[in-house]
This record gives C-alpha cells, sequence and structure tokens, in this order.
C-alpha cells in the first residue's frame, strides 16, 4: 500500500524507455508493428499478492504479459490501443484461451485494473507501478492507533491499517459510532493519506491526515484542523503464498507477546497447509482455471489502551467465514476469547438483542433484515463499553455497534472491568 502521490500522463505521451530484459519478446513483436512504447510495472493483485506486468503498445494495439510472481506462470494481455488511458485487454493462456478480462487505467506512473475471469464470477482488482518508481526503502507497513480531539462531536479514533501500494483500511469510532474506511496515501512514506467517514446522520466527513512527526497528525475534517496523537503504532505482517490458480493471505499486527506466535498458529496453521496443497492441485499449465481458490484473513484493532488490545480475527475461506473476537492482556500476556470474558453465554445473546434495538432505524430494509437474521455474534470490549459484532459477511460487511458501560458491566466479568477502565 504504498506510492500512491503520481502525476497521471496519458498513454498517448508515453516515451519511456527500458532495460534490455524488458525487450518485447516474440510474441509481442508478431502482434506489434512498430514499438511506440514499452514498460514493466510490479505491483499486488487481491492487495497483496506479486504480480508483473510486461506492456508495449504500437499505433493501434497493446500486447504483454500478467505475470504471478508465486509460479513465475505468464498470461497474454492483448487489447486495442487507447487514447484516454482507459483500456479493456483479454488474458489468454500459453494455448490462447480466453481465461479472464482486465479493465481500467494505464497510464505513465501506475496501472489501476479490475482482473474478472473469463466466466465473470471473480473480480480482483490490480495496482502496479514502474519500477523505476518504487525503489523507495523506508516505509513499513503499519496499525496505527490515532485519537483526533478538539469538538464536541469528537473525539474520533482511527484505527487504520497501512499497507505497501498506497493501500489505507481500518475502523473509524467517532464518538462511540464506528465504521469502515478505505483511503489513498498521497506519497512514498504514507505520511499524508486522506479517506472518507459518515457522520452520525450519515453525512461526509472528509478527513486528510498529515503526519508531522513520530507521534503527532494534522486531521483536517472537512477543512477544519485539529491534532491527531499517535497514542499506538505496530508493525504489520502479511503471510501469503500465492500462484496463478489462486492465493492465501492472512494480515496481522506484530504484537510484543511472547505467547502470540503460538496462539496465531492455532488459528491459522491449519487452514493455511489445507490452501496451499488445494493450490498446488492446480498449477498444470493445461489447467483453466484462473484465480479460483482464496482464503483470505487478517486480525483488526477495534481499541486498545495502556493494558489491553481488542480486534478480531476473521477468516474467508472458499466454503466459509468464520469471524472471532479477543483480548489481549499486555502485561499478563494473555489472548482472552470472548467466552471467557462474559459471564454467561446468555449474555452474547442478551447484547445482540441490544444491539438490534439500537438499529432499527436502519433505513436500509434489506440490510436490516439481514442483521435481523444473524445477529451480532461478536463483542469487542473497549474504554466505552462492548461493541457488539456481526460476523464478516461477503455482501454486507459487518457491523459494530456499541452498548453503554452499564450495559456492558452486566455481561462481562467484573474481574476484566479494570483493563477498559469501567
Amino acid at each position: 500500500m504504498i506510492m500512491k502521490f503520481l502525476v497521471f500522463i496519458p498513454l498517448f505521451l508515453f516515451v519511456v524507455s527500458v532495460s534490455g530484459q524488458d525487450l518485447p519478446d516474440a510474441w509481442m513483436e508478431a502482434e506489434l508493428e512498430d514499438i511506440i512504447w514499452q514498460e514493466s510495472y510490479k505491483g499486488v493483485l487481491a492487495d497483496y499478492h506479486p504480480v508483473t506486468f510486461v506492456l508495449a503498445s504500437d499505433q493501434h494495439q497493446v500486447a504483454g504479459y500478467l505475470i504471478h510472481e508465486g509460479d513465475q506462470r505468464r498470461h497474454k494481455l492483448l487489447g486495442d490501443k487507447s487514447k484516454t488511458g482507459y483500456f479493456q485487454l483479454q488474458e489468454l493462456d500459453a494455448y490462447d484461451r480466453l481465461t479472464g478480462y482486465l479493465t481500467g487505467s494505464i497510464t505513465n506512473d501506475q496501472v489501476i485494473m479490475k482482473w474478472m475471469s473469463a466466466d465473470q464470477s471473480r473480480l480482483f482488482e490490480v495496482k502496479a507501478f514502474p519500477e523505476r518508481l518504487i525503489k523507495i526503502k523506508n516505509f513499513r507497513p503499519a496499525a496505527e492507533w490515532i485519537s483526533v480531539t478538539g469538538t464536541p462531536t469528537l473525539p474520533l479514533h482511527l484505527s487504520v491499517q497501512k499497507m505497501d501500494y498506497g493501500i489505507v483500511s481500518g475502523i473509524a469510532n467517532l464518538n462511540g459510532q464506528y465504521s469502515r474506511f478505505e483511503g489513498n496515501c498521497l506519497d512514498g512514506t504514507c505520511s499524508i493519506w486522506n479517506t472518507l467517514i459518515p457522520d452520525a446522520q450519515g453525512a461526509p466527513i472528509y478527513i486528510q491526515m498529515r503526519q508531522k512527526d513520530m507521534n503527532v497528525y494534522k486531521a483536517t475534517l472537512n477543512g477544519k484542523e485539529y491534532k491527531g496523537e499517535i497514542k499506538y503504532s505496530t508493525p504489520l505482517a502479511v503471510r501469503l503464498y500465492d500462484n496463478s490458480a489462486g492465493f492465501l493471505d492472512f494480515v496481522y499486527p506484530k504484537f510484543e507477546s511472547k505467547g502470540y506466535d503460538q496462539w496465531l498458529g492455532q488459528k491459522i496453521d491449519s487452514l493455511w497447509d489445507k490452501g496451499i496443497s488445494q493450490l498446488a492441485l492446480s498449477t498444470q499449465p493445461e489447467d483453466t482455471e484462473r484465480l479460483s481458490y482464496r482464503s483470505s484473513g487478517w486480525i483488526e484493532i477495534v481499541d486498545q489502551g495502556a493494558a489491553y488490545v481488542s480486534g478480531i480475527i476473521t477468516f474467508i475461506n472458499p466454503d466459509s467465514v468464520h469471524s472471532e473476537s479477543f483480548v489481549w492482556l499486555k502485561k499478563e500476556d494473555i489472548f482472552v476469547s470472548q467466552y471467557e470474558l462474559v459471564n454467561d453465554q446468555e449474555d452474547l445473546v442478551e447484547g445482540s438483542t441490544l444491539a438490534l434495538a439500537s438499529a432499527t432505524s436502519h433505513e436500509d430494509e434489506e440490510y436490516h433484515a439481514w442483521l435481523e437474521e444473524v445477529g451480532y455474534e461478536l463483542m469487542v470490549p473497549t474504554y466505552q463499553g462492548v461493541a457488539m459484532t456481526t460476523v464478516f459477511n461477503m455482501v454486507y460487511g459487518d457491523e459494530l455497534r456499541l452498548l453503554n458501560i452499564e450495559e456492558s458491566k452486566a455481561m462481562i466479568k467484573r474481574k476484566y472491568w479494570k483493563y477498559f477502565g469501567w
């Protein structure tokens, strides 16, 4: 999630020379007449999985390759030249069979496209930049916990993940109202980034974060400036495996905990081994299935204090989705599940009922019907009370809804209150 502060230049202005190793091969030369432009890009598919584009064009066509770094398998790309910078390319395998489509923009500074399978059942985003522009070594992916204060509608807490290739995402807590956000880095180190969140009435709040030093942001909300303090910062890691048939990824903060690796291994190792075995069955050149297997997971920090971190761990597998909440008690260095936190399992039912009661005014009837059906299964303690949360859904995402401290105390064992400042 890096390198976003770029100048957009239409493709027809390209006059870029590249090294000898990037020269078009025999197939590309056969498809094109007099080559007037060529470029090599490196980037990611579906946020994390490394790919390379090798592209060239004449006056009429674009030809090239999409290469998966996981197995170095190449797929041909072919399409008409565009004067607007927007392209539609066909993707072909080694036998010239159609395996997918790529649509989106190609400029002198980036490739921003969507890959779609030939049967139109799978869609993933692709982002790539010329190799000559991505030699920045001082950026490290991180999870930051930022507190913005200054007006009656605040505090605003931002739990943000800043990743390679300029991708920013996270959870915003605006005075007890939770929402998800995505954004973009505006410079090579992601010290400047922007996003958008709703206020209590659903109106947009446009946010730009400009980091002044290691501890402070200048936060601009709808044109007004406030102080954003980085309370906590944790390095992020990505565990991934991929080839041209599919991919596995798991994004997680690197907590300074001696028992963390073991706890994490209990959660993901068996799923990881299963996914690798599945992908190993689909690596032959005659296979036509493209990116048909996906298993993704992540750990998100919902709240953080001096004594604890609370969050959600989620896995998306081809046949199921699983989410669960956790609390890491820092001093004791133990990870506590929600089943250990609650007084009784019936408290989860009561928490869901309270959360649903506060969601009855939701304007989207279909969305509210989904909430009624699935309920709020997860319970995430915060300094403001318990955030009741739905399990992640591929269509609706998830929702977090805050209960007040008195309601929360009735559900959480008394011995844990002190960690959250209750």
